[in-house]
């Protein structure tokens, strides 16, 4: 029997500003990818949302809904001091730890209030770590909701398409659906704070350190196109400059 502290443990981190309309779906979707990874093999299952700046209510529908997630250890932020979407977070993930946590065995997965995680997401990136004995995993995602004309999609697929790689593999980093083995996360120093491309740099300092990243075009997760975005210099950014 695998002792208590070495029991393997998934740590799911939600950011969210705001997103009182759509945080419920991006929660019910995270349960649902825990309830599929526990129904193969027992995992300690830790989600937690950070409510940042909210001025709607975020936090309420993040606690009712986390609320009845069996099983589950729950964390919910308000974030009143972050700065960056990298300090979000960085001080979510910090506040999901506890002393004793095994760091090899404990997987930080990250997405956002804004997208809808596949029901076998935590397990297929763990599969696609496991293949590889990486310690990090780059997915990718799939835009949805985007009010966009022919041209501007055009623009956006050749984007993407850019990005793939011939082994069937590619060069994108979201940290919409990115998944990083707790050790090397502190090792490479956690998600920096910085206004934007946080998940790049993180996965940037695990590469310099000589982890290896899995970049598998599955599990892909869906995200919202929404324009204006909730990130400064993200998603929502991009889309307008197309």
């Amino acid at each position: 029997m695998t002792p208590p502290r070495m029991r393997p443990r998934v740590l799911v981190a939600i950011p969210a500003h705001n997103e009182q309309l759509l945080l419920g779906r991006a929660l019910e979707a995270a349960v649902q990818a825990v309830d599929d990874l526990r129904s193969q093999c027992p995992f300690d299952i830790s989600i937690g949302v950070s409510a940042h700046r909210c001025t709607d209510d975020t936090f309420a529908v993040a606690g009712a809904r986390l609320a009845s997630a069996d099983g589950v250890d729950v964390t919910v932020l308000r974030d009143k001091r972050s700065r960056t979407v990298g300090g979000v977070r960085r001080r979510l993930i910090n506040a999901m730890l506890t002393p004793g946590m095994h760091a090899p065995t404990t997987w930080l997965l990250s997405t956002d209030a804004d997208s809808i995680v596949p029901p076998q997401w935590i397990s297929q990136m763990l599969q696609a770590a496991a293949r590889e004995d990486a310690v990090a995993v780059a997915g990718m995602t799939d835009l949805v909701d985007w009010s966009a004309n022919a041209q501007q999609r055009a623009a956006y697929d050749h984007i993407v398409e850019a990005g793939l790689t011939d082994d069937g593999g590619h060069r994108h980093v979201y940290a919409a659906n990115l998944a990083v083995r707790l050790d090397a996360y502190l090792a490479a120093g956690g998600f920096p704070s910085v206004a934007h491309g946080e998940e790049h740099h993180l996965i940037e300092a695990i590469r310099a350190a000589g982890g290896t990243v899995a970049t598998p075009r599955h599990p892909r997760v869906r995200t919202s196109g929404r324009m204006p975005g909730r990130a400064a210099h993200g998603l929502g950014d991009l889309l307008a400059t197309l």
